[in-house]
């Protein structure tokens, strides 16, 4: 073979080797710009994700209330307090951090609010708003909700126990003893209840024993006399007023009973005696039991003995 065949097969050869390596470079070259094209998409979708945006604000069918969504996806719902407070708004970007201290500043104001419709009804000492909040599991917020009903003057211990003395003494008519242990159960310091019983002088606490006294003694008109003035001691010191107190009150209404109607109420219960005691005893055995229990009733031996006579039981 001549020379110049060789060199022209020489030339093929060269530019087919070329090709097939541009061609292999080329490939390459694609292949990473897909790759790189695809790592793109990839990081634009997860910045997408990462980018939590306000899509839309839509009022709930509860006045007030607020549905939040994030990238067009419904994310939670907020008070409008709490939608003011945080300035939401279509466009801002919210972090899973700031939506959690929303979430939680709602949650505040649900009990908020709760709080204050239990307020409603009457006023409350701070161990009863606490004492709420425990039992409807937002004891979590105790501190803060206290701290801020102080400030609003929703909660005023002392203004309150004054404000419950009043009432106790004016509406059910209580002692002082019995008022100053509803104070301390509603967890009252002592030195404000000992100011708030100030709002309940003596004179006061008379009058009602007074009027106390004298409708429990309407009732007692089928018991003695005596019977009667333990009855009606022990029902006023049952309402927390003191011994001497009710010593006073005792004297002054009238204890003493007209003896037919005293009469009248012994034979009430000697009858009932007699009915009960008869079932077992009779004769001498049967008056010994009917005396024993009209004496321990506390009827006089004169008005027994002629309840017996009139019976013929001896």
């Amino acid at each position: 073979m001549s020379n110049e065949k060789k060199l022209i097969n020489l030339s093929k050869e060269n530019k087919i080797e070329t090709k097939g390596k541009t061609e292999n470079l080329n490939r390459k070259l694609k292949s990473e710009k897909d790759k790189k094209k695809k790592q793109d998409n990839s990081n634009k979708k997860v910045s997408s994700k990462s980018f939590r945006m306000i899509s839309k604000i839509e009022p709930q069918k509860r006045k007030g209330r607020y549905n939040i969504y994030i990238n067009d996806d419904f994310a939670f719902g907020v008070d409008e307090e709490v939608l003011i407070k945080f300035e939401l708004s279509k466009g801002l970007h919210v972090t899973k951090e700031l939506q959690k201290k929303i979430e939680n500043e709602d949650s505040y104001y649900k009990a908020y609010q709760k709080t204050l419709n239990y307020l409603s009804y009457s006023l409350r000492s701070e161990k009863q708003i606490r004492d709420y909040l425990a039992k409807h599991e937002l004891y979590h917020f105790s501190d803060r909700m206290v701290e801020q009903l102080k400030s609003m003057r929703l909660i005023d211990d002392l203004n309150f126990a004054q404000s419950f003395v009043r009432s106790q003494a004016n509406i059910n008519q209580k002692g002082p003893r019995n008022i100053e242990q509803d104070l301390k159960k509603k967890g009252i310091k002592e030195d404000f209840i000992l100011i708030a019983l100030d709002e309940y002088p003596y004179e006061q606490q008379l009058e009602n024993a007074i009027h106390l006294a004298s409708k429990k003694w309407e009732k007692t008109r089928k018991n003695s006399e005596i019977e009667s003035i333990q009855k009606v001691k022990a029902y006023l010191l049952n309402k927390g007023y003191s011994f001497d107190l009710v010593d006073e009150a005792m004297a002054a209404i009238d204890t003493k009973k007209d003896k037919n109607a005293e009469y009248n109420a012994l034979v009430n219960q000697g009858d009932k005696a007699l009915k009960r005691y008869s079932r077992k005893y009779e004769g001498y055995e049967l008056s010994q039991r009917i005396k024993g229990y009209l004496y321990n009733k506390g009827y006089p031996t004169e008005l027994i003995n002629r309840y017996i006579d009139e019976r013929e039981m001896e």
